[in-house]
């Protein structure tokens, strides 16, 4: 009877187990050096299992480990809408990352973080290591817990590239036919809801390229006003789409993060010639509002032609307030209109409700409405915690408002 390979020795006397190991071990850190175009790691359709990563038995170096933990980064998902089928162009371009079956990432991330990582000599690479791999974990534990991030919103500049609100799904060839915006989000607490993107937002400026020949002809010197503009995507998009000067305006604790997203995409505007303004208001005091290229004197009521609005119905107070601010700052003008996004969320339909009954008793009608669907980090279950990349399904409710003796547009 013969012992099992590994019990046997070498020629050298050296037992067969340790030889194993020794190979094994050289074997690890001779991939290590190798790219992973080398090793096949770069395709598609590659998904690795976590125990093909550099095992810290291993002892790989600093830049093994933070080259692999940025491999393991969850992106924050563009949200394209439903039904589209197919890639839609609409995510910001990543760079190729090897991707990683999701099953033991947590306990691989945990290790590093408890290991005293006693072979890398540097302090500052070993802290460096420590907060990647920290990092990584918020990033597997819901919106709520990750830390700062960026988005990139491909937004169609023509109706023709749209149809039923989604992108369309053959490559866009004419690069001039879509633009990118790209989002800073900070991150969030319980009161800052203000600080992230919504499905809303980007159906929103998505259809706005529809709803072009249904909203008034405006002067140039016309501005339109957004309202709770949150990081900016509405407000942006529609500058660029609409080629006026849009003001996006928010409370004051949220205005910080929205100018700099106006700063971020200065590229883009000037592009396309488009202009944007931020400014604090108040729903509660919508009298109390004023812009820089008026002298810093108060608006006077009714200055603008379009109010444009994403989400903005999330508490009970909301309907009253964002009508306080609509019926005071909307032209009279026969042209006048208000688009507003509202997602349709499980116990706010009274809150909906209020808000369209509200808007008829200002005067205000529907000239045009519809539902529709996308994705956000809340889309499931509406706690953030949904699938890797962050996107669940949340459907929206879209809808053009005109003063009751204007004849219905388009």
């Amino acid at each position: 009877m013969h012992a099992p390979e590994e019990f046997r020795f070498n020629k050298s006397g050296v037992p067969k187990w340790k030889e194993l190991l020794i190979n094994r071990r050289s074997m690890a850190n001779d991939r290590l050096q190798l790219s992973a175009n080398d090793l096949g790691l770069q395709t598609d359709d590659e998904l690795l299992d976590v125990l093909d990563l550099p095992q810290l038995y291993t002892h790989p170096s600093a830049q093994i480990l933070l080259s692999t933990l940025d491999d393991l980064t969850s992106q924050p998902s563009s949200w394209e809408a439903t039904p589209c089928a197919g890639p839609s162009g609409a995510s910001t371009p990543l760079r190729r990352r090897r991707k990683v079956k999701s099953e033991g990432v947590p306990h691989y991330l945990t290790k590093i973080i408890a290991s005293p990582l006693a072979w890398i000599a540097d302090d500052g690479e070993k802290e460096r290591v420590w907060e990647s791999a920290a990092q990584r974990m918020s990033e597997r534990s819901g919106r709520m817990a990750r830390g700062d991030l960026r988005r990139g919103f491909g937004i169609p500049l023509h109706a023709a590239n749209v149809e039923g609100g989604c992108v369309q799904d053959r490559e866009v060839e004419d690069a001039g036919e879509m633009f990118e915006i790209t989002l800073h989000e900070p991150a969030m607490t319980a009161d800052s809801m203000g600080l992230k993107t919504w499905a809303s937002s980007y159906l929103l400026a998505k259809r706005l390229s529809i709803l072009r020949e249904k909203l008034p002809r405006m002067g140039e010197e016309a501005r339109i006003l957004e309202l709770g503009a949150g990081t900016g995507l509405v407000g942006l998009a529609a500058a660029v789409i609409l080629q006026r000067t849009v003001v996006l305006t928010d409370l004051p604790e949220i205005l910080p993060n929205l100018q700099r997203n106006v700063r971020d995409n200065a590229a883009v505007l000037a592009t396309h010639g488009a202009k944007v303004e931020t400014a604090v208001l108040d729903w509660s005091h919508p009298e109390d509002f004023t812009l820089p290229y008026n002298g810093d004197r108060k608006l006077p009521p009714h200055t603008f032609p379009l109010i444009l609005a994403a989400d903005a119905v999330y508490s009970s107070a909301h309907p009253e307030l964002l009508v306080r601010a609509i019926g005071y700052h909307l032209c009279r003008s026969g042209d006048a209109r208000v688009v507003v996004e509202i997602p349709v969320r499980e116990g706010f339909a009274p809150e909906r409700e209020e808000f369209r009954q509200r808007m008829g008793g200002l005067g205000l009608r529907v000239l045009g409405e519809g539902e529709e669907v996308g994705y956000d980090d809340w889309g499931g279950g509406g706690d953030g915690d949904g699938d890797e990349d962050g996107a669940g399904e949340v459907s929206c409710w879209w809808s053009i408002w005109g003063w009751q003796n204007s004849a219905p547009s388009g």
